[in-house]
Formats: C-alpha cells, sequence, structure tokens
C-alpha cells in the first residue's frame, strides 16, 4: 500500500481556493478582455514617491468574486495620466488640488473617498516570461489594465493596449 500525504489546508480552505487570476474563458488569446464588477480598496502608495496603488476586490458573483488585485499609476508627470483616469472613473471628477511647498497646486487623493466605491476591473489577456525572467518560459495571464466607471462595461475585444 502507498503512504497517503495529509496536506496543511483545512476542508474550508481547500473548498475555497482558486486561482489569484481572474478567469478567462477556454481558449482566450493575447489582447482578449473581460471586465468584473468591483470595490475599490484604500489607495496608497506603491513605491514611496513614485507610485500608487489603488486596490480592489471582485464583487460580481462567481467564480471570481472576492478576489484582489491592484492597479498602480506613476505620479511624476508621464504617469499620471494612468492615476486621473481611474480616479475620474471612480468619482466622476478630476482630483482636486492643493498648494504644495512649492506654492504651486499638485493633484491629491483622499483614500477614503475611493475606498468601498463600485466600479467595473477591465482584465487583458497577456503573454510574458514568468516572473519576468527571459531566460524562463512564456506564460499567458491575465493583468487588471483598466478601471471603468460603475455600470459601464464596454466588453471591447481589445483595449489597444
Amino acid at each position: 500500500m502507498s503512504p497517503k500525504f495529509t496536506m496543511p489546508v483545512s476542508e474550508e480552505e481547500y473548498k475555497k481556493a482558486g486561482s489569484k487570476f481572474v478567469t478567462f474563458p477556454p481558449g482566450a488569446k493575447v489582447g482578449d478582455v473581460e471586465e468584473r464588477d468591483i470595490e475599490i480598496g484604500m489607495v496608497d502608495w506603491d513605491t514611496p514617491g513614485q507610485s500608487m496603488k489603488v486596490p480592489i476586490t471582485v464583487t460580481e458573483a462567481g467564480p471570481d468574486q472576492h478576489k484582489e488585485e491592484k492597479l498602480s499609476f506613476g505620479v511624476d508627470v508621464k504617469g499620471i495620466w494612468k492615476g486621473k483616469e481611474i480616479y475620474f472613473a471612480i468619482t466622476g471628477k478630476d482630483m482636486p488640488m492643493e498648494k504644495g511647498a512649492d506654492g504651486k497646486k499638485h493633484p491629491v487623493i483622499d483614500p477614503m473617498e475611493l475606498a468601498g466605491k463600485p466600479a467595473v476591473g477591465v482584465w487583458q489577456m497577456m503573454q510574458g516570461h514568468s516572473g519576468g525572467v527571459e531566460t524562463n518560459p512564456v506564460i499567458f495571464y491575465p493583468k487588471l489594465v483598466s478601471i471603468l466607471p460603475a455600470g459601464k462595461k464596454s466588453k471591447a475585444e481589445s483595449l489597444g493596449i
């Protein structure tokens, strides 16, 4: 008789276990898009002074419900466009401005204004090397690429990214 192997996860954990990635239909190809209803979490620095992260939780019923992910954007002149797009999608308005130490106005985010807000997450099927290391095998994976206003699912075939 062969030995039995007992796993450290409980039955409850086993039943809840699944991929951290949002599901795509079988046969999905690079560029395909899936959208899910989401809730915004507490916005915070991803890399302090360089990028912010917008955590999300899938709220739509189905196999992806309760999955968590984040979308990041740069806070410099080259990356703020994405933050501007995300903020507008969630709130319907531009980021508020406050005067900084340099006397100029700068965009400001109050995380409490965004936390708990509904929106739509957009995932696109991507291709890349496992772990971002070029010597690793090529893998296909869904990536959160955009946030749309609540109730505004587009079901576009591709975002052209």
